[in-house]
């Protein structure tokens, strides 16, 4: 089979485009400070030196660096609307004596907010940030911990991680 010059030029552009998109795909793909949930409902950057871990559980991901453990959960809502799983969730932490902050956070689309347990007298135990954000369909919970006693070192990664939470599609 024969080819026209123009053939062989859209042949070859078409190959070059294709080629293109999966290098750049790749790429994005093992980049590993930036999450894109496979189903595009969010996009997270993880700071450097967090390492993915495997996790058994579907909807559940995790990353480590050293100490300092970022978890991600990613579930449904059943029953409940977004609007009252939050004022749940956020009238739990108020009256919860081990958390110290609360704080909304403001995520288009969604309702968020942080809560912070107290610190122990033990710097041996693990001091966590919870991170929530529900919308009328989904909630991710994201959990950042670390030993009390190097938490402040990983405080600036677990804020920018949060800072960088964005739902996509969000009207």
């Amino acid at each position: 089979m024969k080819y026209t010059p123009f053939a062989k030029i859209v042949l070859f552009l078409l190959v070059a485009l294709l080629t293109g998109a999966f290098v750049s795909a790749q790429e994005n793909l093992t980049d590993p400070n930036v999450l894109q949930h496979p189903d595009r409902l969010f996009d997270i950057k993880i700071p450097s030196g967090f390492k993915s871990e495997a996790v058994d559980e579907p909807g559940i991901l995790k990353w480590r660096k050293d100490s300092g453990e970022i978890y991600l959960i990613v579930g449904d809502l059943f029953g409940e609307s977004g609007e009252s799983l939050f004022k749940v969730i956020k009238s739990a932490a108020e009256k919860n004596k081990t958390v110290q902050e609360i704080k909304v956070v403001k995520i288009k689309g969604a309702r968020a907010l942080t809560y912070k347990e107290k610190v122990s007298g033990d710097s041996s135990r693990l001091e966590t940030w919870h991170f929530v954000v529900i919308t009328n369909k989904k909630i991710f919970t994201m959990d950042f911990s670390a030993p009390t006693n190097e938490f402040n070192s990983f405080v600036p990664d677990f804020q920018s991680t949060i800072n960088s939470f964005k739902l996509k599609n969000a009207s």
